[in-house]
């Protein structure tokens, strides 16, 4: 029996991995900049600014690493 390409999960396929790893990229910035920049309260901001570079980070090191990020596992969104 061979192994097809869809026999593999869908995290180790390499345009899912590039996306993943653009998108990692895309939330740690957008984190970096709510950190510096937000209107609001700094513990507010320093709490979703690191929340959003940790999601972000864990996105990007899964695509290295061809594992499943956390955002991932969340699951079908509506």
């Amino acid at each position: 029996m061979t192994d097809s390409p869809s026999s593999q999960p869908f995290y180790t396929r390499p345009l899912y991995r590039r996306l993943s790893a653009a998108f990692g990229l895309f939330l740690s910035g957008v984190g970096i900049y709510a950190a510096l920049f937000g209107y609001t309260s700094l513990l507010l901001r320093i709490v979703l600014g690191a929340l959003l570079v940790l999601i972000g980070g864990n996105m990007v090191l899964s695509a290295y690493r061809a594992r499943e990020s956390w955002l991932s596992r969340l699951g079908p969104l509506p």
